[in-house]
């Protein structure tokens, strides 16, 4: 009995992910407007190196408890920005409300987590709802998991290559904290461990208000179709499909302090007009631990080839060296070529300060370097804290960045850039979220 209800729970999973991921009519608001973007994910992949005496007594555990757990949080922002004149002293709203299920039962496992956004108008004014990720799978003898469903992207620095609360360049670019639409093969942990995954679809766009646009409200960055009303009118009509990626680490050293891996993406661009082209991605990531002390390196290229008509453009540019991407409500362009360079390092403070504790410092910096249409390089620099107390989690984030949509009041996004904004913008956030 308890086989078929967790097979039919994972069936369930795998069935929301794909029916929830299809369209939804929606209309979209600007970039600058956009929403904080990065929210640490509840649900992790990442593998503990346990002995099996330790693995068996927590699944001695687990199993005494319901294999079904049902959770979820609210989170609430203060955001001030330096170049908003409208909000001198910032303003103050919701950022999400989500619900989290999950199943475990030690063979058959799944995930899914549906999110409710609605911001104020110093954010855009607005609201939506999407799918972060649903998936079942099911975990075999030696540890290892085949999900399918929508779930993470197996790239890079995992699950995050960022401490803050935005993350880093590479989540707008779409490479850092993204779920698509497919299966994943996550081998069993060890000194070297692997992970497979097919995608022939993205994660599928959702609802919103109609200050929106349609095919941008969703949780990941996604190529997506150009938008009229609330985005470029450029009239391109792209999507990604069969994407194919791959990464490998080594974990070295005492308790496996020093992670050394390698990722590779390969994937169709569907133009809409009958014709795909192919984007490609490579990284190279390092992830240390030196006591209290915590390392992220990560370098990656990416090469988008398009196929745009002449028409298919706007300010003059180069048609083919930009695509639009999008996630939050709204678009923007990116190069279709880069590299993007990751450096974060951050400090855990031991003790409490009466009912606070799990102090983190950190500082992370990230740079898109565009290879395309000589566009200007794009910067982000968080520097802030994270810390809890009990079921609550806090961020104070001091950003910096120049030529980013989400740092500055410069629209070209992550391509073209205004030489009316060449210095840097700040913004500060300040988060409190409670999770159950």
């Amino acid at each position: 009995m308890k086989m078929k209800t967790a097979t039919g729970l994972c069936a369930a999973l795998a069935g929301v992910a794909v029916l929830a991921s299809g369209p939804v009519a929606a209309q979209e608001d600007a970039p600058e407007n956009a929403p904080e973007s990065a929210q640490r994910s509840v649900h992790e992949n990442g593998h503990e190196n346990a002995g099996e005496n330790a693995q068996e007594n927590a699944e001695d555990r687990a199993s005494a408890a319901s294999p079904l757990t049902i959770g979820g949080a609210i989170r609430f922002n203060y955001v001030h920005k330096s170049w908003q004149d409208d909000y001198r002293s910032g303003f103050f709203g919701l950022d999400t409300a989500r619900l989290d299920v999950n199943y475990d039962d030690g063979r058959m496992i799944g995930s899914a987590q549906y999110r409710y956004n609605r911001y104020p108008k110093g954010q855009g004014g607005y609201w939506q709802h999407f799918l972060h990720h649903g998936w079942g799978g099911v975990r075999f003898d030696d540890k290892s998991e085949l999900h399918v469903g929508l779930d993470s992207n197996p790239f890079g620095l995992l699950p995050f290559a960022s401490n803050n609360f935005y993350e880093s360049i590479a989540f707008y670019a779409g490479f850092e904290d993204k779920y698509d639409l497919g299966v994943k093969y996550i081998s069993r942990p060890g000194p070297v461990e692997w992970q497979l995954a097919f995608f022939p679809r993205d994660g599928g766009s959702y609802g919103g208000g109609g200050n929106t646009a349609g095919a941008s409200n969703r949780y990941s960055y996604n190529i997506v179709k150009d938008d009229d009303e609330q985005g470029y009118g450029t009239g391109q009509t792209d999507s990604e499909r069969n994407t194919l990626v791959g990464r490998v680490v080594w974990n070295l050293g005492p308790e496996g302090r020093h992670e050394f891996g390698f990722s590779g993406l390969t994937g169709e661009i569907d133009n809409g007009r009958g014709t795909d082209t192919r984007r490609h991605a490579g990284a190279v990531h390092y992830r240390g631990n030196y006591g209290r002390v915590n390392v992220m390196l990560q370098a990656m290229r990416y090469r988008y080839r398009t196929a745009h008509g002449p028409e298919q453009t706007y300010g003059g540019l180069d048609p083919n060296s930009f695509v639009l991407v999008g996630g939050f409500g709204y678009p923007f362009p990116v190069a279709t070529a880069g590299d993007i360079h990751i450096a974060n390092v951050s400090y855990d403070i031991p003790g409490r300060l009466g009912p606070f504790s799990q102090f983190k410092v950190y500082n992370d910096y990230s740079v898109l370097k565009k290879r395309s249409g000589a566009y200007r390089d794009s910067v982000q620099n968080v520097t802030g804290m994270s810390f809890a107390a009990g079921k609550w989690s806090f961020y104070a984030d001091l950003m910096m960045g120049k030529h980013h949509p989400y740092m500055s009041p410069d629209f070209g996004g992550l391509a073209a850039t205004s030489s009316e904004h060449q210095g840097f913008s700040r913004r500060i956030n300040l988060q409190a979220g409670y999770y159950f």
